[in-house]
């Protein structure tokens, strides 16, 4: 790869990759940062760019790459996400979640003063964030002004988060204080502000005696506190009342006024239980007979690449590996089983995806997740290559490699697509590409099935493979962030430990396995 391309100081009206760059939107320390638009899921994302200059330093495209790798590995509702990293038409390029709000001196103004409410939540998202890195364990810098975001919707999101080449924060003190000042500086650039707010802020910063924080979720909890207590949400309205003088009735009203009732509490019942259907949404796809199983594929040549390959007969997952699947290994291990680790996997790995607690409450409670809705049949994500190579060994699996994941996708024809042969439309079924919901069951599109009978090779999640050269692994399909995506996609530049929303896997086998 070159270690430099052309000047990155003009890029607007230009494409880099899949990105079309709209506009100039600020500078950092890597170079410039555009708004550019994803044209293959019609995306608008900000596209960090890294500058001519800092590429042909010796070593600066690797610390580019290493730093945004670490950033994805974050995943967090109050950290701006990173889509992916790459190296198209001569530049190293990095795109992550546009966020796409006011700067954030004019989100904490209100006319002449500060706007309170803003000031509180911000410090309540950021020190959510701070109370993660810590409790997770996540090297970081201390938060800073300038990377404090918010978004149209009015969230407030960190980026720049990683500490790979920079001085790492030592306490959570450093933290509080650190974002103390960021927003004692704006604020007192704007206005004054009022003296619970201020003894908030003089608290954070350890000033005038008063007693700090023992941890970012104490201030959590006393931002918050005090929001909703300075800004409580207006009470529901009051039910109008209407006054009724008594009167006295015959009896062949007073049933009339009996049947009256009657007929509107069974009224109110027919409506309300159209209305918790309408909000439940479309009943749930039942799960297919075989779920759980492998597919044999039988040994003979395909077309791989620009060449033919022959492979011996191997079985594989019908379906990728499910978040219920990818709990029983984890109940296995606090159990006490004794799990086959990778050589190179370092010691004291828990193998828990990110946010592992978080997705299983939003699947206990029923709750959004990063919007998307789990089950325990959508496919698990957010976990790196060694915690799947694990998954597998305890299974008595292991990982596809590329070539078989790619034969039991492709079948022996060459086709492009798992579900119809672009090379030879009298081989196509005409199936349009399968709408992408974002982490559907694994069994949610019939359409997406290989010659082999493989389920969800071009969607869902993409899927590690048991590739690997040096410290990069293969990753091979599409995920529910594509629409119109080649299962011969490969992406080979991602550190094994490399996390994300997008990509899951699935096992393979010498011999068949029955499901646990």
């Amino acid at each position: 790869m070159p270690g430099t391309g052309p000047s990155s100081d003009n890029l607007v009206g230009k494409t880099v990759g899949v990105y079309r760059i709209e506009e100039e939107i600020g500078v950092g320390r890597w170079g410039k940062l555009y708004r550019a638009v994803q044209s293959t899921v019609q995306r608008t994302v900000a596209l960090k760019v890294l500058s001519a200059e800092m590429a042909a330093m010796p070593g600066k495209t690797d610390h580019f790459r290493e730093e945004m790798r670490t950033e994805a590995r974050v995943v967090h509702p109050g950290i701006a996400a990173i889509y992916e990293a790459g190296y198209a038409n001569g530049i190293h390029y990095c795109a992550m979640e546009l966020m796409d709000g006011p700067p954030l001196e004019q989100f904490l103004r209100k006319g002449d003063g500060v706007d309170e409410h803003h000031l509180l939540q911000t410090i309540a998202s950021v020190a959510r964030v701070i109370d993660f890195f810590w409790d997770r364990k996540v090297p970081h810098q201390p938060p800073e002004a300038s990377n404090i975001l918010v978004g149209r919707d009015g969230l407030v999101k960190l980026i720049n988060v990683g500490a790979i080449h920079a001085p790492h924060s030592v306490k959570p003190e450093d933290d509080i204080l650190a974002l103390a000042l960021a927003l004692a500086h704006i604020a007192n650039e704007i206005g004054d502000v009022s003296r619970p707010v201020a003894e908030l802020v003089e608290r954070m910063l350890a000033a005038e005696g008063r007693k700090p924080f023992a941890s970012p979720a104490e201030l959590v909890d006393a931002a918050e506190t005090l929001d909703r207590t300075l800004f409580p949400p207006p009470p529901p309205p009051a039910p109008a009342v209407e006054k009724i003088q008594p009167k006295k009735t015959k009896p062949i009203v007073i049933a009339a006024a009996i049947f009256a009732v009657l007929l509107l509490v069974g009224l109110t019942a027919f409506y309300e239980f159209h209305r918790a259907a309408r909000e439940t949404g479309p009943p749930p796809i039942p799960r297919p007979a075989d779920f759980g199983t492998m597919v044999e594929v039988p040994a003979g040549e395909f077309v791989y690449q620009d060449g033919r390959r022959y492979l011996p007969t191997f079985y594989i997952d019908k379906y990728e590996v499910t978040i219920g699947d990818y709990k029983k290994f984890l109940d296995a291990i606090a159990a006490g089983a004794e799990i086959k680790e990778h050589p190179f996997a370092g010691t004291g790995k828990n193998h828990q995806p990110a946010n592992w607690d978080l997705m299983l409450e939003a699947i206990q409670n029923g709750l959004p997740f990063n919007d998307g809705q789990l089950t325990w049949d959508t496919p698990v994500f957010g976990i790196d290559w060694f915690d799947a190579y694990a998954y597998a060994g305890w299974r008595g699996k292991r990982l596809p490699t590329e070539e078989e994941w790619e034969k039991a996708a492709r079948g022996t024809d060459g086709r492009l697509y798992p579900w119809g042969n672009d090379n030879d439309p009298a081989k196509s079924n005409n199936a349009s590409t399968p709408k992408q919901a974002k982490w559907a069951v694994v069994y949610a599109f019939p359409q997406d099935i290989s010659p082999y009978g493989v389920a969800g090779m071009a969607g869902n999640v993409s899927e590690w493979t048991a590739s690997s050269v040096h410290d990069t692994a293969v990753i091979r399909g599409g995920s529910w962030q594509d629409t119109d995506v080649s299962v011969t996609r490969r992406i080979i530049d991602h550190n094994r430990e490399y996390r994300s929303d997008t990509v899951g896997f699935r096992c393979a086998s010498d011999t068949k396995i029955n499901p646990q």
